[in-house]
């Protein structure tokens, strides 16, 4: 007979994307081991009764209570602890593990059923680093509140009940880890959130990419001021080179910005918006570009960057938060945050590298996809799971 597993999981939909997508799939891989209870909300309801029939997985439905943004998840909570109570009382559940949502700020009550605990990976503890504040334009006012906000979340009393009550906790990235109290580092071990998607696995070897007359790089993702494109603007201008062109996929608060600080950059033919497109599209731009550029000054994760490793394109980031953790020396050029003239510089020069070396390209691009197999497939987050789970029934 299985061992019983409770999962708590706020944001989760099979049918969905992001956060809910990835809060269905931990559920799915702990259940090729575990007999798994799922407790959700019913926003999802009828994606996730027709998957837990397929995978043996028993759903149970939480409505949130009517409150504000925060109110409402912490009233989930509180009526998932009592529901989580009544169920063990039954089911003699071995661990709980809350995974969605995806931060440090929503508590994990059911930590306190005095039995062996995961929670995450949890996510939060970003920040953009000092004297980056010209690349979020208004919005560093707002970067800057949510970071103190962070720091008094963390003295909420259930947060730091839950902190100090779990037993395992995954955390996305170093930043988040380096954030949060040093009593739970013990406690710690780095699991990035983002998984393949079955398209992504499926993606041919490498191979050197058409010969062009320009050094095609490319940006997918939400055009939010923490992306911080208008690095990527100066390290173009700095690079002064002729032929390299920027495609720009997405949509968001901060690309009219975005347009005007490049405006320049437009005229001359070197970045070209193009705006939101389907996922059905999106491999026609990766197909097409040498490397993904991807500056985000405060990220958890990074999908685009693993679809772009499962494409064998190369990444250029920065060294900072969840694609630091994606990405390593051998797949990438991740760039240091020291202070704002060496990045630009840095990225400057990551780009005159890659133009001037398709070998290199082609070396990133075959360890970028061998790392995405390696550590982004389900599978290998079900061993996670396998091996987490059982050292905690242990006693370990």
């Amino acid at each position: 007979m299985k061992p019983a597993v409770l999962m708590i999981a706020y944001a989760c939909n099979p049918e969905g994307g992001g956060e809910h997508w990835l809060g269905w799939g931990w559920a799915e891989q702990a259940a090729k081991n575990y007999s798994v209870h799922l407790i959700t909300t019913p926003n999802a309801r009828g994606p996730v009764e027709k998957q837990a029939l397929r995978h043996g997985i028993t759903p149970h439905f939480v409505t949130p209570p009517q409150a504000g943004r925060w109110g409402r998840k912490i009233g989930w909570q509180s009526r998932v602890m009592k529901l989580a109570a009544e169920l063990h009382a039954r089911e003699k559940f071995q661990i709980v593990h809350q995974t969605t949502f995806h931060t440090f700020r929503v508590p994990f009550l059911a930590a306190g059923l005095g039995i062996p605990s995961v929670w995450g990976p949890v996510a939060g503890g970003e920040f953009v680093p000092r004297g980056f504040g010209r690349d979020l334009g208004l919005a560093r006012f707002g970067e800057f509140s949510r970071h103190l906000v962070n720091q008094l979340w963390l003295r909420h009393p259930q947060i730091r009940s839950s902190l100090t009550n779990v037993s395992a906790l995954f955390v996305s990235n170093r930043t988040t880890l380096n954030f949060l109290p040093a009593f739970v580092h013990r406690k710690c071990v780095i699991v990035p959130p983002n998984a393949l998607r079955p398209e992504d696995e499926q993606c041919p070897e490498p191979q050197s990419r058409p010969v062009t007359d320009a050094f095609r790089l490319l940006y997918v993702g939400n055009c939010v001021a923490t992306r911080a494109l208008p690095l990527v603007f100066d390290a173009l201008r700095q690079s002064e080179m002729s032929g390299v062109k920027l495609s720009v996929v997405g949509t968001g608060t901060a690309l009219a910005r975005w347009k005007r600080m490049a405006a320049d950059l437009v005229r001359l033919g070197t970045v070209e918006f193009s705006g939101q497109v389907t996922r059905e599209r999106l491999p026609e731009f990766y197909n097409q570009a040498h490397a993904l550029i991807f500056p985000a000054l405060r990220d958890s994760g990074g999908s685009a960057l693993l679809e772009a490793m499962a494409r064998s394109v190369p990444v250029i980031c920065l060294d900072w938060g969840g694609p630091g953790e994606m990405v390593d020396e051998q797949s990438g050029c991740k760039i240091a945050v020291g202070n704002r003239v060496a990045t630009v510089a840095g990225l400057a020069a990551a780009i005159t590298q890659l133009r001037a070396s398709p070998e290199r390209r082609l070396a990133l691009a075959r360890a970028a996809r061998t790392r995405a197999l390696k550590l982004f497939r389900w599978d290998t987050r079900a061993e996670l799971l396998k091996h987490t789970y059982q050292r905690l029934i242990n006693g370990a």
